[in-house]
């Protein structure tokens, strides 16, 4: 490529997304090449599954965090901290709250998803999650106080970002006040109703009860639809439950940058969810801007977890070198994704059989690989690993 040619290639967040997307991106692809940049409103990048660890007292703040300069130093990068506030992609034009506009060849949308307690009444006031920093510490408080009773895990929307993660700790809550010796009982509570979960989940539930029935305190209350929250129950269509401790899987959004940008909208689900192709994870009407981010993971059929926006962001990285380079792209997104989820007192490793359907959608087929004490731990000291390798 000619000096002076390099493209621009904007990447918008400072998460995993952004990190895996850059370091494919230079695997391939110098500075001369490709001229990168990073806008963020945070300093730091976080490694969210560690959110859980930190609300439970597992880990402390510095060690779920890596300063963002690293990621630019390292991968050759601008950085920008400021906050997006507005994508054009008719115009090629990122906006910021800062008041700086920056034009692009290529974009990645790699803002995640927005959370959004407050279209449930009551639930950001009554409720906790570890779904951000300042969610995992205000809960890690809240479990600090909590002398016992009834602890609801409240799944008020869905899809949600993580699907299995209110298995996931309802289980770790249960073992938690297990390990504390307080008296306890664990509420599941879910919008969708059993026959919808063993569809989402195939197989997985099967193992999930198991290894819930091991604690003998785990409820489930599925297909219910919360209407409000309170400071001592949870309002449904066809009842009410009291609870001494509210844990919830925030309802998500798309960001704040995209609303009413039609075209980067998903047309089934525009609020919550953002427009993508799979397997490139390009926008369907802009070529120059991808989303491998959990934002636009259900358009294309998959879900919204970590473990899909890494291969989503290598996939997505893979088709960019291939635009610039005009080889053809190497890289698709893998036929068979692992999963490792932590359960208190043991592990599973679930796999996804991952299916191209041809028209831009994809299936995932849901399985349990096995179980072991060994996967907490594996799956601790990869996540703690990611963040110590950017220190």
């Amino acid at each position: 490529m000619a000096k002076g040619m390099a493209k621009k290639v904007l990447f918008l967040g400072g998460g995993p997304c952004t990190l895996i997307g850059l370091r494919r991106l230079r695997e391939k692809l110098g500075p001369e090449e490709v001229e990168a940049t990073i806008i963020t409103n945070s300093e730091w990048h976080y490694f969210p599954p560690l959110f859980a660890d930190l609300a439970l007292g597992e880990v402390e703040v510095d060690e779920i965090r890596g300063p963002v300069k690293t990621i630019a130093e390292r991968y050759h990068a601008n950085l920008v901290l400021d906050e997006v506030t507005k994508v054009d992609p008719a115009n090629r034009r990122v906006t910021t709250k800062g008041g700086k506009t920056f034009n692009y060849d290529y974009l990645f949308i790699c803002l995640g998803v927005r959370n959004a307690p407050e279209v449930i009444p009551g639930l950001a006031e009554h409720g906790y999650h570890n779904y951000s920093l300042e969610g995992a510490l205000r809960m890690r408080e809240a479990l600090a106080k909590f002398k016992g009773g009834d602890i609801v895990v409240l799944v008020p929307d869905f899809p949600h970002r993580c699907p299995g993660y209110p298995f996931e700790i309802a289980a770790k809550l249960a073992y938690f006040a297990e390990r504390k010796g307080k008296p306890y009982k664990v509420h599941l509570v879910h919008l969708l109703n059993m026959n919808k979960i063993i569809e989402v989940f195939n197989e997985i539930p099967m193992t999930v009860h198991r290894i819930h029935s091991q604690f003998k305190n785990i409820e489930y209350h599925v297909g219910k639809k919360t209407v409000e929250v309170k400071d001592d129950k949870i309002i449904f269509e066809d009842g009410e439950m009291k609870y001494d401790l509210l844990i919830y899987a925030p309802p998500t959004r798309v960001p704040k940058a995209v609303e009413g940008v039609d075209d980067l909208l998903c047309k089934n689900d525009p609020e919550r969810v953002m427009a993508a192709v799979f397997p490139s994870f390009r926008n369907p009407k802009y070529d120059d801007v991808f989303v491998p981010t959990d934002a636009s993971l259900p358009c294309v059929g998959l879900p919204p977890a970590g473990v899909v926006v890494h291969e989503a962001a290598v996939a997505a990285a893979d088709q960019l070198i291939a635009d610039i380079t005009g080889v053809r792209a190497t890289i698709r997104f893998p036929r068979q994704v692992p999963l490792v989820a932590d359960f208190g007192p043991t592990g599973l490793l679930i796999s996804f059989e991952i299916y191209d359907n041809g028209d831009g959608t994809a299936t995932a087929k849901k399985y349990v690989a096995f179980t072991s004490p060994l996967i907490k731990s594996m799956k601790l000291s990869f996540y703690l690993g990611w963040i110590w390798s950017l220190k």
